[in-house]
């Protein structure tokens, strides 16, 4: 009988794969990182374990049966060569052999099963270790990622907690400079309420010296009735030899005092004060001396009957404001300070230093001699002794000054403000006692006038003649071809208040009827000026009178026209200045013109 073959199944590949696979990822994951995975360390053992187990066991099925193979074909050979005597007992073994056989294979097909499904498990279990991996691998370099954040934070560490020192350190410094400021702000509160009490007080005072005022009228009131009265009766009686005072005479006599100059008809002389531009002009109190300020940093004074310089007088940057007086020639400058020159020296006497801007105006305290005040850019109106070159009195106006005057008592300032505003200033008190709001623009100028006026001038293009005791406007000027040239052009009043002189930036000079409001002259300065560069020689008699008379006095017609006019004085006019029968103005191109 021929025992059947049993075929010798190899799954060693398999069960090979398994394991190597899983080496080879655990070798890759042990040189990625020398700390170890996140899987149980004698999982690889074990699985080498089994399988060398495994192949041993089939080895040695294998053997038994190449060993029954060889017994059952020895067997074979037997019952062939023997007799049908021990063909029975050989059959017995052949079926044993059989038996034993298909056992073997039984066991063998039942190892060869368990063994597929370890490698199924192991593939498996190879397939999640990959999955873990790959996780692991993504956490790592998260982890990774982290790790060079948490440097890189440490690195910055030092620095964020230098400034945080550096913060709490401008956190003191700002507590205590909030500290200081609320203290500040109570004693300002306090000084607020201390002004608020002296401003009620001076309220009372002016409405009571008001009061007192309108009394002492009403009794000149009467007494004036009473002396019309009386000089009716004497006309009656003497016939009308001296004539009678009209009611329109009366009522507008303060703007009228006897002794009218003449009205400037023509440009006298006319000379080059500076190579540029002049930006003030003054005369002295006898009208004898002209100062001019240059933008050459000088200040030069002429002789104002003959045009013939006098001195020269040292400045620093722009020279600005003007004021002379006596022997002294006072100067604001664009490098924020103000100068006072002596003519007897021709250097400076006194510098004073405080202001924070361009210096627009300066005044000499009438009657005084010994105080200036100042006014410019830094919002603040500064009183100086001269005798101390200090500072006595600072007055903060909050709005830049353009102008400044004084009245003849020195006590009484008034300023022109960039607001638009006057603001008339009480030098005991430190404050103004009233503020005009006179322009929309930027008041430019403000000179007080004879019988409680001052004029004063704006970048609105117009004038205005205010009364100084209720405040209130008397008149106002303008024309259609008037522009105020800089923001510290300044109008004058003629000596006897009779008329208003103002240059525009055509360069012609207007003059006003300051009774009737009207432009009585609109005059154009057309001569050469002299190359004199300050020589001092006049530039000739000859000038153009563009309008005169009374009237609307709203139009004119030119002989040499405005562009001759402008041509002629050098540009626009900055600033002019009356004394006596003397009107001079001053221009952009740097010439002076003395109009008579």
């Amino acid at each position: 009988m021929r025992i059947p073959r049993v075929p010798s199944v190899r799954v060693t590949a398999c069960a090979e794969f398994v394991p190597s696979h899983f080496a080879q990822c655990t070798t890759e994951c042990h040189a990625h990182s020398n700390s170890p995975i996140p899987f149980p360390p004698s999982l690889d053992t074990q699985i080498v374990r089994q399988k060398q187990a495994l192949k041993s066991h089939v080895e040695h099925q294998e053997k038994e049966l190449v060993i029954l193979r060889h017994e059952a074909a020895e067997i074979s050979g037997g019952s062939a060569g023997g007799g049908a005597g021990t063909g029975e007992g050989k059959d017995d073994q052949v079926r044993k052999l059989q038996r034993k056989v298909q056992r073997l294979q039984e066991e063998l097909t039942d190892k060869l099963r368990l063994e597929l499904q370890g490698t199924t498990s192991q593939l498996n279990m190879s397939k999640e270790i990959q999955d873990l991996f790959q996780k692991w691998q993504a956490a790592r370099a998260e982890s990774e990622a982290l790790k060079t954040e948490v440097e890189g934070l440490r690195a910055r560490e030092p620095a964020l907690v230098a400034q945080a020192a550096m913060a709490t350190t401008d956190l003191g410094v700002v507590q205590g400079e909030l500290g200081r400021a609320r203290v500040r702000l109570d004693a300002l509160e306090k000084e607020c309420m201390d002004l608020r009490a002296q401003n009620a007080e001076l309220i009372q005072r002016v409405v009571g010296e008001k009061s007192r005022n309108a009394e002492e009228m009403n009794r000149m009131t009467e007494l004036v009735e009473q002396m019309r009265a009386q000089l009716r009766a004497q006309g009656v009686r003497v016939g009308t030899s001296q004539g009678s005072m009209n009611n329109e005479e009366d009522a507008v006599s303060f703007l009228q005092p006897p002794g009218r100059e003449e009205l400037p008809s023509r440009c006298d002389q006319q000379f080059k004060a500076h190579a540029v531009d002049v930006n003030d002009v003054a005369y002295n109190e006898t009208g004898a001396w002209l100062a001019t300020a240059g933008g050459d940093g000088k200040v030069r004074v002429w002789e104002a009957g003959t045009g013939r310089l006098k001195t020269t007088l040292q400045g620093t940057d722009v020279m600005l404001g003007l004021d002379f007086r006596g022997d002294f020639v006072v100067g604001g400058s664009s490098d924020h300070t103000c100068k006072l020159w002596s003519l007897a020296s021709e250097r400076v006497h006194r510098t004073f230093v405080g202001h924070s801007g361009n210096v627009y105006a300066v005044k000499v305290v009438a009657g005084d001699g010994r105080a200036i005040l100042t006014g410019g850019a830094d919002r603040t109106i500064r009183l100086w002794d001269v005798g101390r070159a200090s500072c006595k009195q600072v007055l903060r106006s909050g709005s830049t000054c353009n102008g400044l005057d004084i009245g003849v008592d020195g006590h009484v300032p008034v300023s022109a403000h960039q607001d638009g505003g006057l603001r008339v200033w009480d030098l005991r008190a430190g404050n103004p006692t009233m503020i005009v709001r006179a322009f929309e623009t930027q008041a430019t100028s403000v000179q007080y006038g004879q019988n409680f006026t001052m004029l004063a001038n704006s970048r609105d293009n117009v004038l205005k003649i205010i009364d100084t005791r209720t405040f209130e406007t008397l008149r106002v000027l303008r024309h259609e071809d008037y522009r105020t040239f800089l923001n510290w052009s300044r109008a004058c009043f003629s000596p006897s208040n009779a008329y208003v002189a103002a240059g525009s930036a055509n360069g012609q000079l207007f003059v006003w009827d300051a009774l009737a409001g009207d432009v009585k002259a609109t005059l154009s300065a057309n001569a050469p000026a002299s190359p004199s560069g300050g020589a001092g020689g006049l530039g000739g008699r000859s000038s153009s009178l563009s309008s005169s008379g009374g009237g609307g006095g709203s139009s004119s017609s030119s002989t040499s026209g405005s562009a001759s006019g402008v041509a002629g004085s050098g540009g626009g006019i900055t600033n002019c200045a009356w004394k006596g029968q003397r009107l001079a103005t001053c221009t952009k191109g740097g010439n002076v013109c003395l109009w008579g």
